[in-house]
């Protein structure tokens, strides 16, 4: 009789569900973890451990406890891996973890100011799992992307320090000895771990820009053909997508691809503005050619300017000719055609008639100063 009791509708606790919510957790973070897969914090309920659900006392019901069992032990399955494979790892204070839709996040950053809000770890990493999450959808819009053209999840990890993401880089991505912010593994498995240097990453929003861009990274890695993009050449096209999404999302680009640039004092350029400059490198004839960056790694460039003009030359492509041909144009490059092949297929355009077109746009659309956001 307790399975029929259990779908009893006169239970005026569960509706004759068998189940009601945790009390533990609160009605907003409860729409928050259910978001998600699994959340760490959440795992840590003595109530319902990540289940974010517990047995009706009045409707008892063998099925329902048994999932609810099972849903338990799946989410202590899931914390424990993590607990071996980057906890023990990282050393120190154990990080926070969020599985959402398409992403493995580890975060570690004890607490963060978001406009006026002060962040917990807990929050402030559900805010950045939303972010991330609009990231990837964002470009699979632009670029008229569907999931079958993808192969695997992101696993993204913001340590808390240096020494925890030294701890931690070599092991989640193969690469070890940086001294960078972060490292970045891209192709069929995409990583990037990184911590907030207090000297490049001064707040929450210079965080979000440098995860927009390197996530950016791994997206377009991870997309078929999956591989490395932007070495061995194309870095512009690389470059320029990573700060172009930066820009789109973020209104500034302040990240680059190249270890050194973090210790220049003009490592964000211009504030990160960058049509009003390239406007007038246009005015006075100083436009970089496309042939001249063609055969370069996206490490490569030379900053500030080659950074500049990729980032200017992707907004042209994607601005005049729209996303499905930049799909178009990527898929070729990633499939090692000729850049000049692949841009005279897909735009019908080679490095030269590139050059005049691209100059005449920017002289009639990119502004002559800049307007107070």
């Amino acid at each position: 009789m307790a399975p029929a009791r259990a779908q009893d509708p006169a239970c005026h606790e569960c509706g004759g569900d068998g189940r009601i919510d945790c009390s533990k957790h609160g009605k907003s973070w409860l729409e928050k973890e259910r978001a998600v897969r699994f959340c760490s914090v959440a795992a840590q309920c003595k109530a319902c451990g990540g289940a974010l659900e517990v047995a009706c006392k009045q409707c008892r019901s063998a099925d329902v406890e048994k999932a609810l069992q099972a849903r338990r032990d799946l989410v202590r399955s899931w914390r424990d891996n993590l607990r071996t494979t980057v906890d023990d790892v990282a050393k120190g204070d154990p990080m926070q973890h969020l599985c959402t839709e398409h992403y493995d996040l580890s975060f570690g950053i004890e607490k963060l100011t978001v406009g006026r809000d002060k962040l917990d770890t807990h929050a402030a990493m559900h805010l950045y799992g939303e972010r991330l999450e609009a990231l990837r959808a964002l470009v699979l819009q632009t670029l008229a992307l569907e999931e079958k053209d993808f192969t695997s999840r992101l696993r993204v990890f913001v340590c808390r320090d240096q020494l925890q993401s030294a701890n931690l880089a070599p092991h989640v991505t193969g690469i070890g000895g940086l001294q960078a912010v972060g490292t970045k593994l891209m192709g069929v498995e995409t990583v990037y771990c990184m911590w907030m240097n207090p000297r490049q990453l001064l707040d929450d929003e210079g965080l979000h820009r440098n995860l927009v861009h390197c996530t950016t990274h791994l997206i377009i890695s991870n997309m078929a053909l999956c591989g490395e993009f932007g070495k061995p050449g194309n870095g512009w096209v690389a470059e320029g997508i990573a700060s172009w999404f930066e820009d789109k999302i973020c209104g500034k680009c302040t990240n680059y691809c190249f270890e050194e640039v973090l210790t220049q004092n003009n490592s964000t350029f211009k504030s990160g503005r960058w049509r009003v400059p390239v406007r007038k490198m246009a005015e006075e004839g100083k436009l970089v050619s496309l042939a001249s960056l063609a055969g370069k790694n996206y490490d490569q460039l030379d900053f500030p300017i080659e950074n500049m003009m990729s980032f200017a030359m992707v907004d042209y492509l994607l601005t005049v000719h729209g996303g499905t041909k930049m799909r178009d144009f990527l898929r070729l490059l990633k499939d090692k055609q000729a850049m000049r092949d692949a841009m005279q297929s897909v735009y019908g355009m080679n490095p030269l008639t590139f050059d005049t077109q691209f100059d005449t746009w920017v002289k009639a659309t990119y502004p002559q100063q800049d307007v107070p956001r």
